[in-house]
């Protein structure tokens, strides 16, 4: 074996030994030759810059969460996760990859389902502007419209949005809760509570079907008459369209 090579093997069981300590300092000896106030140093501005991001993201999930219990999912993401991006914005999504994966009865049964709306909330905060256009003119039935790409239609077992420090449930109610968490014109995340009707009115939208369309197949779907369901809807999708939620699309589009 060559001189290069032997000192290539040994530099990459230094970082070894280092990336090892630095994700769990506790379970791993020192890396040699590194002055151990260093490496603790290392070790704790690692940890408390993700700890940082994740309790940012997850907020809600981080304040109904003891701190013994907090730093243990921490420490266990750090220590277990294999990160596939190096983006520090996402590392809260690879943290909830990491919670879908953990088998752990100490974990509230409404965790994934808070942490995934959370992180949902946030990443509408950092994703890129809107390729579209907003207005407020009144939508007529035969309007061609679309979704906006900074919206997120949402289907939970649980009420995410209702829970907190006063409010944990131990068990899924009977229906479902249905939301639209959506980023505005003016870069407002807003939520909004919905329905699995229009929840379906969206996704048909999201398909590229004019407003017209729409209210056929959810006729033909539901069994209603299509009056109603054009007189129901219409208004529906006004709101959506005064929310930002929908866009009208030009008629080449």
């Amino acid at each position: 074996m060559c001189a290069a090579q032997t000192q290539d093997d040994a530099f990459q069981a230094v970082q070894r030994d280092f990336a090892a300590f630095i994700r769990d300092p506790d379970a791993h000896a020192l890396p040699a030759g590194i002055e151990e106030r260093r490496m603790r140093l290392y070790a704790r501005l690692f940890y408390n810059n993700i700890e940082s991001a994740l309790s940012y993201t997850y907020r809600v999930f981080r304040r109904i969460t003891e701190d013994a219990d907090w730093r243990v999912l921490v420490r266990g993401f750090i220590r277990c996760h294999r990160a596939q991006t190096p983006y520090y914005l996402r590392l809260p999504e690879e943290f909830l990859e990491y919670l879908a994966a953990l088998q752990s009865d100490s974990l509230p049964p409404f965790a994934l389902e808070l942490c995934h709306y959370e992180w949902v909330k946030r990443s509408l905060d950092f994703a890129p502007d809107a390729d579209c256009d907003f207005d407020d003119v009144p939508i007529a039935v035969d309007d061609p419209m679309g979704v906006s790409p900074l919206v997120w239609p949402l289907r939970y077992a649980y009420p995410v949005q209702r829970i907190g420090a006063d409010y944990r449930p131990a068990a899924p109610p009977a229906d479902h809760t249905y939301l639209i968490v959506c980023r505005n014109r003016n870069d407002r995340v807003r939520v909004i509570s919905s329905n699995a009707m229009t929840l379906r009115l969206l996704e048909l939208v999201g398909e590229g079907n004019d407003c017209r369309s729409c209210f056929d197949i959810l006729a033909s779907e539901t069994g209603l008459p299509l009056a109603r369901i054009e007189q129901t809807g219409l208004a529906v999708l006004e709101e959506l369209h005064r929310q930002d939620v929908i866009v009208r699309l030009s008629r080449t589009a």
